[in-house]
């Protein structure tokens, strides 16, 4: 083998590495991404339920009063 052809051969492998360690990072950026979504539906859910009792509460007082 010479000694271009190592070198080829070696940043082709680093190079491929790299990928292997990029799509990696990548997919676990995504899951972390859908996590975060998921707890922003879920706070957002929580948010429209306690503005539905407020509006409720503030009714009844009005009611009341």
């Amino acid at each position: 083998m010479t000694f271009f052809a190592a070198g080829f051969d070696f940043l082709t492998k680093r190079r491929n590495k790299i990928d292997k360690d990029t799509k990696n990072k990548v997919l676990d950026l995504e899951k972390k991404i859908h996590i975060l979504e998921a707890k922003i539906e879920e706070r957002e859910d929580a948010i429209k339920q306690l503005e539905h009792d407020v509006s409720f509460v503030h009714k009844l007082l009005e009611k009341k009063g």
